[in-house]
């Protein structure tokens, strides 16, 4: 198992050195750049001329960044969060409002609907489940009868 560990650390360790920050060659062929050469192509020094200082400043700076934006999300979200709450309709009222109908009012649309027998029956409807009334003609010979 100690075997193991030193060969992953060897391995990292020969990776983190072979990706080092070797300068490729760039060209500035006009107005566009290439890592191609081209005729006419001018090179282009690409290496970080930076101090080590300078970069560790710069990271810096990167990670404040990323610290304030996320402090600013943060607080939009809870500002929109807010807005929302404010902007909502009250349910307490509405659900208020439509309770102080007097009953008399309810009674009354009740009474305006129509049976379910006389409605028509939908576009789709089954035929055999639709309403049919009885015959008559076959009623009043039953009748006449003595």
């Amino acid at each position: 198992m100690h075997i193991a560990a030193l060969n992953a650390i060897f391995s990292i360790a020969i990776v983190a050195i072979s990706t080092g920050a070797s300068a490729q060659n760039a060209y500035r062929c006009g107005d566009t750049y290439s890592q191609l050469p081209c005729p006419g192509g001018v090179t282009i020094d690409t290496a970080d001329t930076r101090t080590s200082t300078q970069k560790t400043q710069a990271d810096l700076a990167t990670v404040r960044d990323g610290r304030s934006a996320d402090a600013m999300e943060s607080e939009r979200l809870r500002q929109e969060k807010a807005d929302l709450a404010a902007n909502a309709p009250p349910r307490a009222a509405a659900s208020a409002a439509k309770s102080s109908k007097p009953q008399a009012k309810r009674a009354m649309k009740k009474m305006k609907r129509l049976p379910a027998s006389l409605a028509k029956p939908a576009s789709g409807a089954n035929k055999k489940t639709q309403h049919r009334p009885q015959n008559k003609s076959v009623k009043a010979k039953d009748d006449s009868a003595p």
